[in-house]
């Protein structure tokens, strides 16, 4: 997508206004020595834009690969994918970062164990996290109506040739009885939200929302978020619940679809959603410190089955309706390289829900830049 000089002179003044507008709240934000962010630009790719004979769309995770290579993944069960991509920053007026280009420049489809395309709803990717220049995770959230179990594998970023599969608790697998389900993840609501820690040495894996066994009528809801450590083999280290809280009124989707290690040492950031006829779609990143966990008495409430998992803590860092760019189904986020002048590239990129260019789709993929200092 090629931008006109009067369009980009235009795009670089309204930019600049809306940093200005935005100052206060990202330094709210950093307020107790959590991190800062700016706002400082957003990139559409347009509806309906094809690549090697799929659709770009539906774009749920992106993970960076340096100088200016990226990875995203398509969240498509029916074609499961994800494409290379150029993303490229430039400086623009004023000195401030921008996204100059965003370039899709290839298309990867995933494969079975045994080299074949996944089966319509076999595969449900969401989360996409690279090891290394040959090797990605991925995580599909399963399909409980059809006891399909969520997985974490380790496929070739070449092929998309399964490589790997990390362990996971039973406790995660869909089961049902007389029809009812009573335990493993829930329908759209399974493995969101995957990162791993800068060394690569600890994977994170996190459930959209509370597993069937977790979830009760008028009780509160925690979804789950798994460690894993990273050697020769992947396995599992951790356990813990993380808070959610829905908005009053009805809402159809609410909890955790994306998470970013900040550091080797258990920081992250943490991205929800929200929809509901009431509210609309919203969207809000939080911190999130595995080493900070809730005091005794927040604990009293929890079912027993879960009483022996940490209960953690999480802070709100920015609410997505406060920025001067319209809220989308934001999914996906990466730390990208440096920026000029201190802090460091944060990328989100958000899922228009459109995986076969479907006739009069109009919503883009929209790609947000931030400073993360």
């Amino acid at each position: 997508m090629k931008r006109s000089a009067t369009e980009t002179a235009a795009r670089s003044a309204r930019r600049l206004a809306l940093l200005l507008f935005l100052a206060p709240a990202a330094a709210l934000a950093a307020g107790d020595g959590g991190p800062r962010l700016t706002f400082l630009d957003s990139y559409d790719v347009a509806a309906g834009t094809r690549l090697d004979g799929t659709c770009v769309g539906g774009l749920s995770a992106i993970a960076y690969a340096g100088g200016e290579r990226y990875f995203v993944l398509s969240d498509s069960g029916r074609e499961a994918r994800f494409y290379r991509l150029k993303l490229a920053l430039a400086t623009g007026a004023g000195g401030a970062a921008e996204i100059a280009e965003v370039a899709f420049e290839r298309a990867v489809r995933l494969k079975t164990r045994e080299g074949l395309p996944y089966p319509e709803g076999r595969v449900d990717p969401e989360g996409l996290a690279l090891l290394d220049d040959r090797a990605a995770f991925l995580s599909s959230e399963g399909a409980a109506p059809l006891g399909v179990p969520p997985f974490v594998d380790l496929v070739a970023l070449d092929d998309g040739a399964w490589l790997a599969t990390a362990p996971l608790p039973v406790a995660y697998r869909p089961l049902a009885t007389d029809g009812v389900q009573v335990a493993g993840v829930r329908r759209n609501l399974g493995l969101e939200a995957l990162a791993l820690s800068p060394d690569r040495r600890v994977l994170y894996a996190a459930t959209e929302s509370a597993l069937a066994q977790d979830a009760a009528p008028g009780k509160p809801l925690y979804a789950r978020l798994l460690r894993f450590a990273v050697g020769r083999t992947t396995s599992l280290a951790g356990e813990y619940l993380y808070p959610l809280v829905e908005p009053e009124g009805e809402v159809i989707v609410h909890g955790v679809v994306e998470l970013l290690a900040l550091d080797d040492g258990g920081r992250l950031l943490a991205l929800e959603r929200t929809y509901g006829p009431a509210i609309g779609l919203a969207v809000t990143l939080y911190a999130v410190d595995l080493e900070q966990r809730a005091a005794p008495g927040e604990r009293a409430h929890l079912a027993a089955g879960v009483r022996s998992l940490p209960l953690l803590v999480k802070r709100p860092l920015l609410d997505f309706a406060t920025l001067p760019v319209a809220v989308e189904n934001y999914e996906g986020m990466t730390l990208g390289p440096p920026l000029p002048g201190g802090g460091q590239s944060l990328l989100i990129v958000g899922d228009n829900d459109d995986v076969d260019c479907t006739a009069g789709a109009s919503r883009p993929s929209r790609f947000l830049l931030f400073r993360l200092e």
